[in-house]
């Protein structure tokens, strides 16, 4: 009976020794899945970052495709615009030399009229999209505005001052910034050289 006990014992101690071993291989496997787990969590972590910064420079980029995109459809618009006005001026011209004749004939009267009124359409259509009519008689020059045509030099004036207006400019209101489209052609009265 005692070697009955013997093996009793040395089979109770191998298999709790199985026993300890197969849970320290559970363990070691629980470990490492655990390992693979937080390796794994890591990685996606790491591809969502590299996706949200990815998105956030597209995101970045198409804004300012659609700020550069915009402006430049405003810009283009602007000139397309000025271009525009800058060809209906000289009929503008022509309507206003028409405006300036003085007749007493009651019919050649109301031609004149039809034609001052006409003018004065075109001027408001155009000033509604920003363009301004710019005669700037007594004012003081400005060679970004003005075209000097001509000059005279007096001590009755102490800065160059325009004296005559022989045709209207036109200029481009964006904003405080004043575009020329066609400058005015003007007679400057100038002070003294000397003086």
């Amino acid at each position: 009976m005692a070697e009955n006990t013997d093996t009793e014992t040395i089979s109770q101690e191998e298999s709790s020794g199985s026993e300890e071993s197969s849970t320290e291989n559970t363990q070691t496997e629980e470990v490492i899945e655990e390992n693979s787990l937080e390796n794994q969590l890591k990685k996606a972590q790491e591809e969502a970052l590299n996706f949200k910064d990815s998105w956030q420079r597209e995101r970045a980029e198409f804004t300012n495709y659609k700020r550069r995109t915009a402006s430049e459809l405003l810009n283009s618009r602007k000139e397309a615009v000025k271009n525009f006005i800058h060809d209906l001026l000289n009929p503008i011209d022509n309507l206003e030399r028409v405006g300036m004749v003085k007749t007493e004939i009651p019919e050649l009267k109301a031609f004149v009229d039809g034609v001052n009124m006409v003018k004065k359409e075109l001027i408001s259509v155009i000033e509604k999209e920003g363009i301004k009519r710019l005669e700037p008689l007594n004012a003081s020059f400005d060679p970004m505005l003005m075209e000097a045509i001509n000059s005279v030099e007096s001590e009755e004036y102490k800065e160059e001052t325009v004296i005559e207006v022989y045709q209207p400019g036109y200029y481009f209101l964006d904003g405080e910034n004043q575009h020329s489209i066609r400058p005015a052609r003007v007679k400057v009265g100038k002070p003294l050289a000397n003086g």
